[in-house]
């Protein structure tokens, strides 16, 4: 039995594109001028994002930069290659297995 395969998958196919899965994964890195982050907020916790706004990748790259020697000599741009992105903490985790992503 088959399965109905649309035109753009056929090409695809034939041109050996990855159709599912992106190796290495696409990480968003948020570029923004200091404290220029967007904050979203209603009438009952105004005050509470002014005083600590949400860290984004490029506050929590800033942070990690204090922690952490080795993070001091990456730009910006070659963070996800070693370390992932937690967005339930919002922090920047060292990869724990596997191999470095290749570029």
């Amino acid at each position: 039995m088959g399965r109905y395969i649309s035109s753009n998958e056929v090409v695809w196919r034939i041109l050996n594109f990855p159709i599912h899965e992106r190796h290495p994964t696409v990480i968003h890195l948020s570029v923004h001028l200091e404290n220029g982050q967007r904050v979203y907020f209603t009438t009952g916790n105004a005050a509470q994002c002014a005083q600590a706004p949400q860290e984004t990748t490029l506050t929590s790259f800033f942070r990690l930069c204090t922690e952490d020697e080795f993070v001091r000599t990456l730009l910006y741009n070659q963070v996800p290659k070693y370390y992932t992105w937690n967005n339930g903490n919002k922090i920047w985790q060292r990869r724990k297995q596997g191999q470095v992503v290749p570029e």
